[in-house]
């Protein structure tokens, strides 16, 4: 997998810009109703969406700090657009009255930093170190947990099928993407379950 993105001015500009798109798509879809069976509006609400687009940054990524900084600047580009598209469709939209609510702007542009670490941490996984198997079992745990989360959910109100393919495909590409790297197998498959179970006790779904 080519990694375009760099510790340059012009790379961290373009994943602004990315975050700036895709924030202003999860502030529309936003709008689609929560209770359908596809249910659009819970692209963003949810985990796997959020796992699988800064594991793709770590993945595109040339070093630690050029995937902890982007994965930053993505999710505050993110945050930026979705309540600012916002306050400025208000003005002319009753739907999507409400302005730009400050607090919760910087609630999110808050946590973008853990996801920063994280993203600054998972790099690591690039080392020829058995440990690597640990790192890269972490996204595929998370989705998987989320996966069987939401399939129980699924099964019961009939909603959420988006969000339930996005994370089951997220998954598997990533378990084959991340078999083919881990430096021991076995380890990757065992923490794979581990923290599959781990992420699914822990998280309260």
């Amino acid at each position: 997998m080519n990694k375009v993105l760099k510790h340059s001015m012009r790379s961290y500009i373009r994943i602004f810009l990315i975050g700036i798109l895709v924030g202003c798509i999860c502030r529309l879809t936003d709008y689609f109703p929560a209770d359908t069976l596809w249910s659009f509006s819970s692209i963003q609400t949810l985990l796997g969406f959020w796992i699988i687009t800064n594991t793709m940054i770590v993945l595109l990524s040339t070093s630690n700090i050029c995937a902890g900084i982007s994965s930053f600047i993505y999710m505050f580009g993110m945050t930026l657009s979705f309540y600012g598209l916002q306050a400025i469709l208000g003005m002319f939209i009753p739907l999507f009255s409400g302005g730009f609510r400050f607090s919760l702007f910087v609630l999110f542009t808050v946590l973008s930093i853990p996801c920063a670490i994280a993203a600054f941490i998972l790099y690591y996984w690039n080392k020829e170190h058995i440990f690597n198997s640990v790192l890269y079992s972490l996204p595929v745990g998370a989705l998987v947990a989320e996966v069987i989360a939401i399939f129980i959910f699924f099964l019961k109100y009939h909603t959420f099928l988006f969000q339930l393919l996005m994370d089951s495909v997220g998954a598997i590409v990533f378990l084959f993407i991340f078999w083919s790297k881990a430096k021991n197998k076995k380890i990757f498959l065992i923490a794979s379950i581990i923290s599959s179970l781990l992420f699914y006790i822990i998280f309260p779904w």
